[in-house]
This record gives structure tokens, sequence and C-alpha cells, in this order.
């Protein structure tokens, strides 16, 4: 990983070599150049454990060499030590501003030579610290990539296909009941003299019996089946949503005008289905000029269809919403408020838990308010609610403005 354990940054050859001797005995990899440029050049090629760097060096000075590591994003993966012949609160302050890690006195370091081997050890620690934290950082991007692969997998499949190859196998099973049926009917016929028109009546009450009993037994293992399946597509629907939502690439973020997702996200609930609730009175209070913020537009949509879904849910057929957006100070605020039976306050931290739902008569997954704040989240927002039991709720998203 790394080059070398250390590289001296000083324009004194005898300084330099003095520093070799010293460090001599802790069999320590030390090589040294003269100059800030070939500094800069070395920096960039190879890694070391630490770095001396002189502050008062002719071309180019430490404080330079600082400023240029900081520009080429060369400053986070060194521990720079830099080392001047007079501290003062000036350049302590530049140095330790421009990403330097310690400060040390040049007579320091021949009056306390094993302080200096020590501070030079903390270097080391540090590194070996960054490391870890780097690949655990590897790690759980991989994991996050990964879970969402899983998710945004099994949702598909629980969603789509094999919802699909279970709901036809379940169709093809009631054709053959119906089909049993008929046949049944036919046996039944069969007890009934043509002639004479005289019915075997104990046989045929307990044909017909055997043939409902088993008719209604499978129609109504069918029917719940077929309800669960349902279920299992709209959850499918939640984790490809969710496989979304949790993902660390910000590529699809783009300037987006917070009040016109909005008004598309009422627009589209209006239109679908879900539009049950012709009592509801819906309340605009938007912001009269473009309130930008930078977000994927789908996944915000996404967010406000399921907090205007789920605020009428609440109101259950009578009631209002009200949506508004405005400006407060470097940051743009939407709101989605409704007057229906309110969250109560026992349970109100819960209704982020993948676990939990509200909605006791319906099939809920629990997985819509999880996936809003995470949509919320990677668009580098906040959401938050208030509600009151009986009186309503009102969720609170809040985002960086960019202007316009």
């Amino acid at each position: 990983m790394f080059d070398s354990d250390l590289l001296i940054v000083d324009d004194s050859l005898a300084f330099c070599e003095s520093i070799v001797d010293l460090l001599e005995d802790e069999n320590w990899k030390v090589e040294y150049v003269l100059d800030g440029a070939e500094a800069i050049r070395r920096l960039e090629s190879s890694e070391y454990r630490v770095v001396l760097l002189d502050l008062k060096m002719p071309g180019m000075s430490g404080i330079e060499v600082l400023n240029e590591l900081n520009k080429r994003s060369l400053i986070n993966r060194n521990y720079i030590i830099v080392l001047t012949g007079e501290i003062t609160i000036e350049n302590a302050v530049d140095s330790l501003q421009y990403g330097a890690r310690d400060f040390i006195q040049k007579p320091a370091v021949v009056e306390f030579p094993d302080e200096f081997v020590k501070r030079i050890k903390r270097g080391f620690d540090w590194q070996s610290e960054r490391l870890l934290n780097e690949e655990l950082r590897k790690e759980r991007q991989k994991a996050i990539e990964e879970s969402q692969l899983i998710v945004k997998s099994v949702g598909h499949d629980m969603s789509g296909s094999y919802y699909g190859s279970l709901m036809l196998r379940l169709q093809t099973l009631r054709r053959k009941i119906n089909q049993l049926q008929e046949i049944s009917s036919t046996r039944v016929n069969g007890l009934v003299n043509p002639e004479t028109g005289d019915v075997k009546a104990e046989q045929l009450i307990e044909e017909v019996g055997k043939m409902n009993e088993l008719v209604n037994e499978s129609d109504e293992r069918i029917s719940g089946i077929i309800d669960l399946m349902k279920f299992f597509k709209e959850l499918g629907e939640k984790l490809k949503h969710l496989g979304n939502a949790i993902s660390i690439d910000k590529t699809h973020e783009k300037k987006v005008d917070l009040t016109q997702i909005i008004q598309s996200a009422i627009r589209v609930f209006a239109e679908s289905k879900v539009h049950e609730n012709p009592e509801v009175t819906v309340q605009e209070d938007f912001a009269d000029e473009p309130l930008y913020i930078s977000a994927s537009e789908e996944d915000l949509l996404r967010v406000f269809l399921n907090l205007i879904e789920n605020a009428y849910k609440a109101m259950e057929g009578k009631g209002t919403l009200t949506l508004r957006t405005r400006r407060k100070g470097g940051q743009v605020i939407a709101e989605v408020e409704d007057t229906g039976c309110g969250i109560p306050e026992d349970v109100i931290d819960k209704i982020w838990r993948p676990d939990y739902t509200r909605w006791k008569s319906t099939t809920g997954t629990g997985l819509g308010l999880l996936i809003c704040r995470k949509a919320v989240e990677n668009s580098g927002g906040t959401i938050s609610v208030k509600s009151q039991e009986n009186v309503g709720t009102t969720f609170t998203l809040s985002f960086k403005n960019i202007e316009s």
C-alpha cells in the first residue's frame, strides 16, 4: 500500500540526512526531496505513511504545498507533520487549516528525539485507522449495492413473473373445479331414471353434498390464495421501490422545481383509481416563484404520491388536504397536511419502521414511509412529522435551495 514510511520535504540536504540518521534505528524506509514541486510529484504517484514538511522553502513554500495537495484532493490520504524553525500563530493556523495533522519546531526534534519518534508513530496509527475505515466504507457500499440488487430482484419476481405464474396456475385450478362441478352434475343426472323419473334419493343427496362441499372448500381456498398473492404483488412493488431508494448513486439527480413535483403528484393521484374521496377538499398554498432543488424527480414524485394517499386514507372520505411550499432562508420547505385521524403519540416514532403499518383494515406493507424517508435523504433533504389524534397530521420536507 505504502511506497515508503516517510517522506521528508525540506530544502536543507543536511537536515534531511540528519533526520534519516536519527530514524535509522527504527528500521523505517525514509525518502527525502529538496523542494515543494518535487514533493507534489512524489505524492501524486506514491503514498507515504507520514510526510515531514518544512514551511519555509524557496520556490514553493510548505503552505503552498498544502494548498496544492488540497486542490488535487490528495490531502486526506496524507498525514503531514509540519516542521519549522519558529512557530507563529499565523503559520500554525494556516498549516492546520490547509490539512496538516501536527506541528513541530525543528529545535524540538533535536532536543526531544523520543517525542519526535512518538509523534511519527501517531501518524502511522492514523494511517492504519484510515485504511481500516476505507475498507469498511467499501464493504458498506458493496453491502448496500448487493442489498439493493437483491431487494429489487425479489421485488421484481414477487410482483412480476412469479406472481403471473402463480395466478395463472390458480385460475387453471379454478377452471378444473368448474369442470369437476359439471362432471358431478352429470353423475347426479345419472341417478335419475329417464323413463320413470325415479330418483335414488339417498345416493343423490350424498353426491350433491360431496360436490358442494368440495367446490365450496376449493373455491374458498383459491380466493384466499388470490388475495394473498395480491398482497405479495403489492409488497413486491414496494421492494422494487425500496431497492431504488437505498441506492447511493446520485447521477439521477437534476435541478427540479419542488412545487411542480407536488402539483404533478396531486394530478396523478386525482386521475388514479385510488381517488375515491370526493368530499375531500384540496387546498394549494404554493410559493409564487420556482423553488429549485437538486433531486430525483421520479423519487420525489413517488414520495408525495405516498404522502397524499396516506392523507386520503386517514381522512376516510371527508376532510381537507393542504399542500404548501415556501422558501425559508437557504432551505425549501414542503408540507402535506391532512385533517384525518392522526397518529397516536405512542406510535409516532414507529411509523418509519419497515414492520409497521397504520392501516389495519387494508393490505399495507409498512414500507411506504421508510421508502419516503430514504428517497428524501438521498436527495439531501429531511422529513419530519407532527400529528394529533382526531385532529390531523403534517409531514414537513426540507431541502437545500439552489439558485435558479
